[in-house]
């Protein structure tokens, strides 16, 4: 029995006094009334699994990106560096707006506007993963021809500090 179905702790029909947790009265044998308990059933988010399944996604493409970022220069190259701090700026930046929908997965789901903002959540994982992607097919092509031209690198890195301020606004 909790206090709020016993606020008073005494029984209505005989007035004796009652001990909490008690289901019938100690006095007259009546039964003390309760509140029916009321279990509550989570169902499982339909956004979680995709969630999850885009943070496989992104773990398993920076970690090739980590790798072709480790063979194609040298720890001293100023590339490497380069690099290495965008992708673990965009590892950061990931971390936190998945963490961000994971809290909004707990959240009602039923709830329009919750629901609109784990959609935008969403995307906006998607588009770290299709960075990355990006950033990785970019240096297999550097990796496969070995030329000087850094142009499209150097268009990838600037679209991935595009990204990252993007989302250090959103």
């Amino acid at each position: 029995m909790t206090l709020e179905d016993n606020h008073n702790h005494f029984c209505i029909y005989c007035g004796a006094q009652l001990v909490p947790d008690q289901h019938f009265c100690s006095q007259c044998g009546k039964e003390v009334y309760h509140d029916p308990e009321t279990t509550v059933i989570k169902t499982p988010s339909r956004y979680k699994s995709k969630i999850d399944e885009i943070e496989a996604d992104y773990n398993s493409k920076q970690a090739k990106a980590k790798e072709l970022v480790e063979k194609l220069f040298d720890p001293s190259h100023m590339a490497y560096s380069k690099f290495s701090n965008a992708i673990k700026k965009s590892n950061q930046l990931f971390s936190n707006q998945l963490a961000i929908a994971h809290k909004m997965v707990e959240l009602d789901e039923n709830n329009n506007l919750v629901e609109g903002e784990l959609e935008n959540k969403i995307k906006t994982l998607n588009t770290f993963v299709d960075k990355m992607e990006d950033l990785t097919n970019e240096l297999v092509i550097h990796l496969s021809s070995n030329k000087d031209d850094n142009e499209d690198i150097n268009n990838l890195f600037n679209d991935m500090d595009d990204l990252i301020d993007s989302v250090k606004d959103y």
